[in-house]
């Protein structure tokens, strides 16, 4: 690891394992709690544009986890009928944009720091506001580029839903991701 010393790299490994350890027994009683209620899990009515807490673990490198709000994004057939749904996790750590004059220089403000736009640094990325939803507990960026499918039983809490012109944002970033479009950067 790239400026850590061993004794560092140890504690980070230890606290990973203690952290993978935990995950795990949570794991083992949540897929019990699948074996019990299969069915039930199936035919929950999990919606397409609905942003729920899911339970997405403890993971490796930059993989999202923990309990976190996430957007549903699978057609509603798929989330009807199948055990599973495919979902975009969001972060409250907003990547944005440096601000650069017209000759391209970045800009500073009067304290010498560096100003940022508030748009995604990202193509992936797409900013949610608590002003706009107030269901979200902060600002967010759904973050496409780790999209993934998840069991049912990991969802929790539904927070709330996207409007439509979002989830289309949000579905270009996706496509973009899978190399379905060249470009993400639809207004």
């Amino acid at each position: 690891m790239k400026g850590k010393t061993p004794q560092e790299i140890e504690k980070l490994k230890k606290e990973k394992e203690k952290k993978i350890r935990t995950w795990t027994e949570d794991k083992i009683v949540i897929s019990k709690d699948w074996i019990e209620d299969e069915r039930g899990q199936i035919g929950r009515n999990i919606i397409r544009g609905g942003v729920y807490m899911c339970a997405l673990g403890e993971n490796i490198g930059s993989e999202q986890g923990e309990l976190r709000p996430v957007i549903v994004i699978s057609n509603d057939l798929i989330n009807t009928s199948s055990g599973n749904v495919y979902v975009v996790p969001l972060t409250k750590n907003l990547k944005r944009k440096v601000k650069k004059d017209t000759e391209r220089q970045v800009v500073r403000d009067k304290d010498g720091r560096i100003e940022y736009l508030d748009e995604p640094k990202l193509q992936s990325h797409y900013f949610l506001k608590t002003d706009k939803y107030d269901f979200l507990e902060y600002d967010s960026a759904a973050m496409a580029e780790v999209s993934r499918a998840v069991s049912k039983i990991r969802i929790k809490t539904h927070l709330g839903d996207l409007l439509p012109g979002d989830l289309k944002r949000i579905s270009t970033r996706l496509e973009w991701v899978l190399g379905i479009k060249t470009s993400s950067r639809k207004k």
